[in-house]
């Protein structure tokens, strides 16, 4: 008898949370017609979340989603696919993914030629009172980037680059953002009445002006943005329809549960495995810090000598590789030894001098031809692009970073991926540089370490220019909860130099690396400057792949950043602090239970660019009391005693 009361009375605390259980971490799209329009609505954890909101593309000038009606549905193991026809006679396909940590859909279009895009009706209707974090540059290649925080009402005409980070008034957080583009043209999205942000296609003005398909238009240009200009897509080569990459709404609970969503992995193609036998693990792709010298002062940072002296910090400093930037290609008129030789031949010679310390060389590449250098039809050109991967490749070149795409047409995405693939024949790894925001491009050619999209340190010194945007601590303090939403950045963190932004500190600074984590962390310090840090033993370390991230519930978008990482048993906490000053406790619930040694890297008391480091003893369920000035940062790492 007492065994049955047992079972009773756990069966009726089952039944007690059957509620919670049935809708813990749930999402819901649901697809119905209202007077003849396709429309969609998003239910999360029982709650309405995206209220009912129109579907469709404008095809050829029709637009699909109207006048249409649902004649079929086919259930898979992955979702479901609706069929969907007009009054005209046309049909198209919607096919859907729910997750438990949001929705996914794409549009399939039977084609059998070229069909005009002149616009797309998806949209997002979020409840009142929604507040949204966003970029409003037009384009996410790192000079414009300009996050800031809105009501959903006061979007109206606004243009924001996905991912856009939405917080319901309910607490429920989305993001919105697109996934596996190939073949097609990247999208962003409109402010409309009505709480609503509406999927669409931008061209920055300067291509359609001087008739240049990719690349970096003319300066005047840089920021302005052409919106719905119609073009052309076609199916992929022995296809019959025209497959959209996938709108994806994110969801969760809270800010951990945001950045550790999974739906665009899911939904990306995977590898070919006759390019990556092993997928993300084939052997050639090796993940790793590097340093480059962008921002390194004095007059011969472009040198070879000076890398070479980079190679030998690396090596030092433990990290991986060094990337060559811009400017070695002139090496035969710069170097003032070149003795006629080649840029290949002093490339060559610096390969084989990194190699014998156990450092990668990476180099620099435009993807297009650039004002100014006459010299450079950069990798646009298919026979340019063969000929330079095949000898990167041969003289024991490891990786390129390849810049200047500057507009996400289907030109310029379709381009990505032929770079893509020729690298991957040439077993070369790549990292993009001014280029569009990720779409999980990183799980189909795992040898795309990171792209650039991101307002980063490149950019200090043109805050009132060429590179506008709002203050760094809160810049800094958006960026987790938005752009690495959608993938690895090349952010290129760390700089102890007086031209280094005031209003953050030298340990907000190092904190940055832990933050703003991607699998080619290419760090921004001079070398001699890395070398002196108190700091130093957390460059030296910095994993840049992780086996658990945690948000602590402390983080405020746009106000502090604590973000909790492991890598095998060793835990680190970085905290990044926004423009007001920080006084109170965080939580270590994120540590297991025991005993912990604690490495700590922080601002001094009266210098903000003064680390000081310090260790102690610590266990769960303490709190960390911090005292952070604008801007200020925090660095700990846990070792289990």
């Amino acid at each position: 008898m007492k065994t049955y009361r047992s079972a009773a009375r756990t069966c009726a605390a089952l039944f007690a949370l059957a509620p919670a259980l049935l809708w813990a971490q749930k999402a819901e799209l649901n697809l119905n017609v209202v007077e003849g329009r396709l429309c969609y609505d998003v239910e999360y954890q029982g709650r309405t979340v995206v209220s009912s909101s129109p579907l469709g593309l404008n095809v050829d000038r029709n637009p699909l989603g109207e006048e249409a009606r649902i004649v079929a549905t086919d259930s898979t193991g992955k979702g479901v696919t609706y069929t969907i026809e007009r009054t005209d006679g046309q049909t198209y396909f919607v096919d859907t993914r729910r997750f438990d940590d949001g929705v996914a859909l794409r549009y399939r279009i039977p084609a059998d030629g070229p069909r005009c895009i002149y616009g797309e009706q998806t949209a997002c209707t979020f409840p009142a009172g929604t507040r949204v974090w966003y970029a409003s540059g037009p384009f996410q290649y790192g000079w414009i980037q300009a996050y800031q925080e809105r009501g959903i009402d006061a979007v109206d005409g606004e243009l924001l680059a996905p991912p856009a980070t939405f917080r319901l008034p309910d607490g429920t957080y989305a993001a919105l953002t697109e996934a596996n583009l190939f073949h097609y043209h990247g999208a962003v999205l409109y402010g409309r009445t009505g709480n609503r942000v509406q999927w669409g296609y931008v061209e920055n003005k300067g291509h359609l002006e001087t008739g240049v398909v990719t690349g970096l238009p003319p300066a005047k240009y840089w920021h302005e943005e052409v919106r719905d200009w119609p073009w052309i897509a076609t199916p992929r080569e022995g296809a019959d329809e025209i497959v959209t990459p996938w709108r994806i709404v994110m969801l969760a609970e809270d800010l951990d549960g945001l950045v550790n969503n999974g739906i665009i992995a899911a939904v990306s193609d995977r590898p070919d495995p006759a390019l990556f036998p092993q997928g993300k693990d084939t052997e050639w792709i090796r993940p790793g810090r590097s340093v480059f010298t962008w921002l390194t002062e004095g007059p011969d940072r472009l040198s070879v000598a000076n890398h070479k002296k980079y190679v030998d910090g690396a090596a030092e400093l433990g990290l991986q590789s060094v990337v060559v930037d811009d400017g070695w290609e002139l090496w035969p008129e710069t170097e003032r030894d070149a003795g006629g030789r080649s840029k290949w031949d002093m490339l060559k010679e610096l390969v084989d001098y990194a190699a014998a310390k156990g450092i990668d060389i990476w180099v620099w590449r435009p993807s297009s031809p650039r004002a100014g250098n006459r010299t450079d039809i950069g990798l646009a050109d298919a026979d340019e692009r063969t000929g330079f991967m095949k000898k990167c490749s041969e003289i024991g070149v490891k990786g390129l970073k390849i810049d200047f795409f500057h507009t996400e047409n289907l030109f310029t995405v379709d381009l990505m991926e032929a770079i893509l693939k020729e690298a991957a024949a040439n077993r070369l790894m790549v990292i993009f540089h001014g280029v569009n925001k990720p779409t999980g491009d990183n799980h189909t050619y795992p040898n795309l370490l990171a792209k650039e999209a991101v307002r980063g340190l490149e950019s200090v010194g043109g805050e009132d220019t060429w590179a506008p945007g709002p203050p760094w601590p809160y810049h800094n303090t958006v960026l987790p909860f938005t752009r690495w939403l959608a993938g690895p950045a090349d952010y290129t963190p760390l700089n102890f130099r007086g031209f280094c932004p005031p209003s953050v500190t030298f340990a907000h600074q190092l904190a940055s690396i832990y933050m703003f984590t991607s699998p080619m962390l290419i760090l921004a310090a001079d070398m001699e400057d890395m070398l002196a840090c108190p700091g130093r033993r957390f460059i030296e370390e910095v994993p840049v792949e992780w086996d658990e991230t945690r948000v602590l519930a402390e983080s405020r978008i746009g106000e502090l950043a604590a973000v909790a990482r492991r890598k095998g048993d060793v835990w680190y906490l970085a905290v990044l602090n926004g423009e007001k000053p920080f006084s109170g406790d965080l939580s270590l619930d994120f540590l297991p239970a025991g005993r912990y040694r604690t490495t700590t890297a922080a601002d001094a008391p009266d210098d903000r660019r003064r680390i000081v480091v310090s260790t102690a003893d610590t266990k769960p369920g303490r709190k960390l009391e911090l005292d952070l000035p604008s801007g200020g940062g925090y660095l700990v790492k846990f070792e289990r005693r």
